[in-house]
């Protein structure tokens, strides 16, 4: 679970964000969920206002999860959330967390090193996380050549807000959960972590010869 606040949905009963979340099909552990148009927000008692009340990032609801607005002539057409706040912490990172990856190989080259060239590296590019606890799977070991190309990546992502495309490499999704766009949340990019791409893209691959 990537926020230990949240496993299922404990807005208040009878809020609008619990409506909403009720309705919306979220996925609990990545906090992504459907995109809902307006006039299904309409059908739910959800019709919003230019400003989006119920919907707004300072709000109940946009605390916990980063929203996607999307507007057409000032009006809101539709509501998604992608993925859970983050807050800013520390780059230090602890023994524990050191020594849990002392020899450990890189996830992505599967290959071990002399303790120089396999480097503990932070899955989020932006050195956010999803509460203030410092966790092992925050981390993962990259061959210095494979983080490298991983900062350079982030850093565009932080630069344009696009983040990258794993296509490039030859996958046939760019991410395999949100868009193209930065909002909030690195899951989803091949980066974040190799391993969990690898397995939902190739999920419902069946060898056949």
């Amino acid at each position: 679970m990537l926020n230990g606040d949240m496993s299922s949905n404990r807005f208040r009963e009878g809020s609008k964000a619990r409506c909403f979340c009720d309705n919306a099909n979220i996925d609990w552990l990545t906090g992504f969920s459907e995109v809902v148009n307006a006039n299904k927000l309409e059908e739910l008692g959800l019709k919003t206002t230019n400003g989006g009340d119920w919907c707004r990032s300072d709000g109940t609801l946009g605390k916990v999860f980063n929203i996607d607005r999307k507007r057409f002539g000032g009006r809101i057409t539709s509501v998604q959330l992608v993925g859970y706040k983050k807050n800013n912490f520390d780059i230090t990172i602890s023994k524990v967390i050191r020594d849990y990856y002392k020899n450990k190989p890189c996830t992505l080259l599967c290959i071990t090193g002399n303790g120089q060239s396999i480097e503990l590296d932070h899955k989020d590019g932006r050195k956010d996380k999803y509460s203030n606890e410092e966790a092992v799977s925050d981390y993962q070991m990259l061959h210095k050549c494979a983080n490298d190309a991983k900062r350079s990546h982030c850093s565009k992502c932080k630069s344009n807000g696009i983040r990258f495309d794993a296509r490039l490499m030859g996958y046939v999704v760019p991410q395999w959960i949100g868009g193209e766009t930065y909002n909030g949340s690195c899951i989803g990019c091949f980066w974040y972590d190799p391993p969990e791409f690898n397995h939902q893209v190739s999920e419902s691959f069946k060898k056949v010869r």
